[in-house]
């Protein structure tokens, strides 16, 4: 196994290492930009101008799945609530940072998946192990930390 093949303690990299490198990586970069944005329009107008970015990006993938959409009434559904819920909290996002510092605003924003993690164990029961619970911990405290 060549090195570039293997993590900083040893092991093999896994795929969805490098996707969330690259989440962090283009999240960290939609934060500032938002920033930026919100210092020249409103909220509502950021939230359509990111539109055309999303919608940029929707011709990429129907282009890459060759026009083919496999359609499901649940995942269809799902999915648009989703983006219906993203979009909503865009456009809080995007109010926050109007008066709000964007280091401040965009770490305490990242306590999202706190939620996430709380309707995970509440609907789906999903477990959560000590280790976990530690790092939510730690998270709170950090994001605290980051936030004053």
């Amino acid at each position: 196994m060549c090195a570039l093949s293997r993590g900083r303690l040893g092991g093999p990299v896994k795929p969805w290492m490098g996707y969330t490198a690259l989440t962090v990586l283009t999240w960290g970069l939609w934060g500032v930009f938002s920033k930026l944005a919100a210092n020249y329009t409103k909220p509502r107008q950021s939230i359509l101008f990111q539109t055309v970015g999303v919608l940029a990006f929707a011709l990429i993938v129907l282009v890459l799945e060759k026009f083919h959409v496999e359609w499901t009434t649940p995942g269809f559904t799902w999915a648009a609530l989703g983006g219906f819920c993203a979009f909503v909290g865009f456009l809080t996002f995007f109010a926050a940072l109007i008066d709000g510092k964007t280091s401040t605003v965009v770490v305490l924003s990242a306590l999202y998946p706190l939620v996430t993690i709380l309707l995970s164990v509440a609907l789906l029961h999903e477990r959560l192990s000590g280790k976990q619970a530690a790092g939510i911990v730690l998270a709170l405290i950090a994001s605290a930390l980051l936030a004053t």
